[in-house]
């Protein structure tokens, strides 16, 4: 079922933030929330937290340009996808440029996103901790310690792969005029992170593996924190062979709790929510929270015969020839309406409309082309990331090839849905993995953090691995430097801040 998070628990959470202030107008105000008499309840505790989650869906925001919101952005970061509506702004240009300025609005949005909501993180974790026994159920305590251990390091995990190092903060505000944090190197961030993960993972250990309320859950966490762990093996930090290791046993334990499971059709991936293959997604409602996400990537121009109500709005960003041509002879994946379509029925089931190119077909919601609102979820962890993660950890741990009976079965459990009549391999190297991560999770908002992490890149004309420093995707201008793998840090958070500079 879904679950919205109302913004007037949003508001009540930074209601929180604004009073941690040791003064206001030196007088005690009388109309906001204090945080000393907040946490007096489950029913408080339960809006602190439920207010977090309003951040997660900040990936939906836009300006008042069709098919801008922050999702778009980042998947042009990648360069396997193409813009067919013009853009009245430069912000999306300059991620095909790998020329991002500090003014750039994406740069801005994604910054204060993370740390207005790690605010509340630390507000809220201070709030629970210091509440005293016996006001909420131990269980519940630990569900909602858990969730906001969570997803503070889940903000800082997005900040720290988009910017490198950043300000860590682990405690509340007590003088918003107190801007000038110093840095923290990378390390020391992911060091925050698996300590956030870990202690995560500890508080909700007896809780279930999934939910259909869209809370994150225990295999959310191991997922996730198996994901931190890979990226930490990974660069900047090349931690190699020991946390590669611990990203394959955190990944075996999603693995072994028998409680995911691949759906049957890459239809489901559309239709099935907070079940099945989907581990995470941020819930979304027609009339009140919707997904912007099938209206944006719609046909544009809009074709002759109407095949969505929401047809005015597409042309946000589609997959390149280049790059679908790079799937496998028989893949399934590039079968019509699929991963990609290039037709569609009639809005007035008149028959087939020809679109004239491929445009991606992963979001199209049949209820929103009836009635031009969308309210499907938006997927963040599935199984299938969960089991390519974990046969590439192994893989890595090996030395770059695995014989390892589970690394080759979570692998082949991926591979064989797209093409039912390949043979088990008997050893899977780490390009041919990565290779599948490529195609299977296009477009997911997984790409370009899969390349900052491994340093390569798909090979658009071969289909093969590439080094990616000094490679060039097919619609970006320039090759990758070491330079462009990360967003500058925002003018505005420079001028508060001016420890905000880099070597």
């Amino acid at each position: 079922m879904k679950k919205i998070y109302s913004n007037i628990s949003w508001l009540i959470a930074l209601a929180v933030i604004i009073t941690s202030c040791d003064s206001f107008l030196e007088e005690k105000p009388k109309t906001f929330l204090n945080p000393d008499s907040y946490y007096q309840n489950e029913k408080q505790v339960s809006a602190a937290v439920n207010g977090i989650y309003t951040f997660v869906d900040d990936i939906m925001d836009s300006d008042i340009e069709p098919g801008s919101h922050s999702f778009i952005f980042l998947e042009f970061m990648h360069g396997y996808g193409e813009r067919m509506r013009g853009s009245g702004t430069q912000d999306l240009a300059q991620a095909n440029s790998l020329l991002i300025a500090d003014n750039n609005s994406y740069v801005q949005r994604f910054w204060e996103t993370a740390y207005r909501a790690i605010e509340n993180c630390n507000s809220i974790i201070e709030g629970i901790e210091g509440m005293a026994e016996g006001t909420i159920s131990e269980a519940k305590r630990n569900q909602y310690l858990g969730e906001t251990y969570f997803l503070r390091a889940y903000f800082y995990f997005n900040l720290v792969r988009l910017y490198g190092p950043v300000p860590l903060k682990l405690t509340p505000t007590r003088d918003v005029t107190d801007t000038a944090i110093e840095l923290s190197s990378v390390d020391a961030i992911y060091t925050q992170i698996d300590a956030d993960m870990t202690r995560a993972g500890e508080l909700m250990e007896d809780m279930e593996w999934t939910n259909t309320s869209g809370r994150v859950t225990k295999g959310a966490v191991k997922s996730m924190h198996a994901k931190v762990l890979l990226t930490m093996a990974g660069y900047p930090l090349q931690k190699g062979t020991e946390y590669y290791t611990r990203a394959y046993n955190m990944a075996k334990q999603v693995y072994n709790s028998g409680r995911y499971t691949l759906f049957d059709s890459y239809e489901e991936l559309r239709t099935v929510e907070n079940s099945g293959e989907i581990i995470w997604s941020i819930q979304r409602e027609a009339d009140n929270a919707g997904n912007p996400l099938h209206s944006a990537l719609l046909a544009y121009p809009a074709p002759v015969k109407a095949v969505s109500a929401s047809a005015a709005y597409g042309g946000a960003i589609t997959v390149t020839r280049m790059f679908f041509d790079t799937y496998p002879e028989g893949d399934k994946r590039k079968e019509e309406r699929e991963f990609y379509y290039t037709q569609q029925e009639a809005l007035d089931q008149s028959g087939m409309v020809d679109l004239g190119r491929l445009y991606i077909y992963k979001y199209w919601d049949q209820d929103a082309a009836v009635t031009g609102k969308s309210g499907a979820n938006f997927t963040l962890l599935r199984y299938a990331d969960v089991l390519l993660m974990l046969a590439e950890a192994k893989a890595q741990a090996d030395g770059g090839t695995t014989t390892d009976a589970d690394a080759i079965a979570a692998y082949y459990a991926v591979r064989k849905r797209a093409l039912p009549e390949e043979v088990k391999p008997t050893s899977i190297t780490v390009d041919r993995i990565l290779q599948e991560r490529f195609w299977e999770l296009a477009f997911e908002n997984q790409t370009w953090y899969d390349m900052l992490r491994t340093r390569r890149a798909l090979h658009a004309v071969t289909g093969q691995i590439v080094n990616m420093i000094g490679y060039q995707t097919p619609t970006h201008t320039a090759p990758f430097t070491e330079a462009s793998l990360l967003l500058p840090y925002p003018i505005r958070e420079k001028r508060l801040n001016p420890n905000l500079k880099r070597d």
